[in-house]
């Protein structure tokens, strides 16, 4: 055995665990055809099978298996943390902004650990396949394995990004500068439009990059026989496009996305998720770019207290009684069927999403280059650069038929 791996070759050896121990233990893989106290010393031992040497290959299918996982594990948690530093690093920089604290949560635990848990549950192939699989940490395949799934999300961020701010709806938000959020409300850094794209965009990339690298093939079997990841992985994807498809909800506010204050006060409700709000997020004031109107207008009617005011939820999170200050019901501070502050998208950019949209105002720029202002025969106007997203929030546009 010694001197097989003087040779720089990976050597396993098979016995009956008995005056065969030393070199059972010393090889790379030991298999002992035993069921005695002295086969304890081999990394593995089975009575299978009559004792059969047949066993050996039973061992290579599930070491195969093994280091395959392991690799996709791997290339889950560098995905995750290239992709998540990278989206974190953006929102700091474009406004020092950050992730609701169940985000956080859900991250480490439901997927870092439920569904990483779940990859491990694919069993190896019933054939034994004639190579070997990569075991380089840096082989092309799973650097392409890691890159893609990282560009993707990074590119899927910036476009979402980019159309959105082009939306009329659209404010940026900077929660130290804009509404001077308390230190010890850091966690509300992610109650703005920024923060929920890369949110969903993140937690889309990591569940995928689980759900792709446990597919199977020449020494797991199909993904298909994996029905726990399947599930989990459906369970993920459903509530990604309930967060983004349905209008404000309980739900949406515990991570932060399409809420607003209304839900957010109402999420006090979820008792056991209240309890392990650390920074008021869950039943808390939603601290979103509209309570910057609101700051301002104290500000300028005299607020003489040491430190500006922010929305408490001892108050339904509105301004004192007796300021003058932007009503709640009016389009600046409530919109979409939204009240209070929130970050609630408009409908056509949530369900038709934002390359629809531009693929629209393409075309209607140019009808009204081919047509004028008016299509002869329709009767429609065209207002000048807008979207039926900003036709949903402005009720002097109208359509005349």
């Amino acid at each position: 055995v010694k001197f097989f791996q003087s040779q720089n070759l990976v050597v396993g050896m098979c016995g009956d665990g008995g005056n065969d121990c030393g070199g059972l233990r010393a090889a790379h893989a030991g298999l002992a055809l035993s069921d005695a106290e002295a086969s304890m010393v081999s990394p593995f031992a089975t009575g299978r099978d009559g004792k059969s040497l047949l066993t050996v290959v039973d061992l290579i299918r599930e070491g195969r298996a093994c280091l395959a996982t392991n690799l996709a594990t791997y290339q889950y948690f560098i995905v995750y943390a290239f992709t998540l530093t990278t989206i974190r690093t953006m929102g700091a920089i474009h406004g020092a902004l950050s992730l609701g604290e169940y985000v956080w949560l859900t991250m480490d635990v439901g997927i870092g650990i439920v569904m990483v848990w779940t990859m491990l549950q694919s069993k190896p192939t019933k054939e034994l396949c004639n190579y070997r699989p990569t075991a380089t940490l840096l082989g092309l395949r799973t650097i392409v394995g890691i890159v893609f799934p990282y560009i993707t999300a990074i590119v899927a961020v910036v476009v979402a990004a980019v159309m959105m701010w082009a939306k009329p709806w659209y404010e940026q938000l900077n929660p130290l500068d804009d509404i001077h959020l308390l230190p010890s409300q850091w966690m509300l850094r992610g109650d703005n439009y920024d923060s929920a794209i890369g949110m969903i965009a993140l937690i889309l990339a990591l569940v995928n990059t689980a759900y792709v690298n446990t597919y199977g093939g020449r020494f797991r079997q199909n993904i298909m026989w994996n029905w726990k990841i399947n599930v989990v992985y459906a369970v993920f994807l459903f509530a990604l496009f309930w967060l983004l498809l349905i209008p404000a909800s309980e739900f949406n506010c515990i991570y932060r996305v399409n809420c607003d204050t209304k839900h957010s006060l109402q999420a006090r409700d979820l008792t056991v998720l209240a309890a392990f709000s650390a920074a008021g997020g869950i039943g808390g004031c939603f601290l979103g770019p509209q309570v910057k109107i609101w700051q301002e207008e104290m500000t300028q009617a005299g607020w003489n207290k040491t430190e500006y005011w922010l929305p408490e939820p001892a108050h339904d999170c509105l301004p004192p009684p007796g300021m003058d200050t932007t009503p709640v019901e009016s389009p600046e501070i409530s919109n979409f069927g939204c009240v209070g502050p929130n970050n609630c998208y408009a409908p056509g950019f949530r369900w038709q999403g934002p390359i629809s949209a531009t693929l629209r105002r393409r075309q209607k720029r140019g009808d009204r280059a081919l047509f004028g202002e008016t299509i002869e025969g329709s009767g429609q106007n065209f207002s000048e650069g807008r979207d039926d997203d900003e036709a949903a929030s402005d009720p002097d546009l109208q359509i005349r038929m």
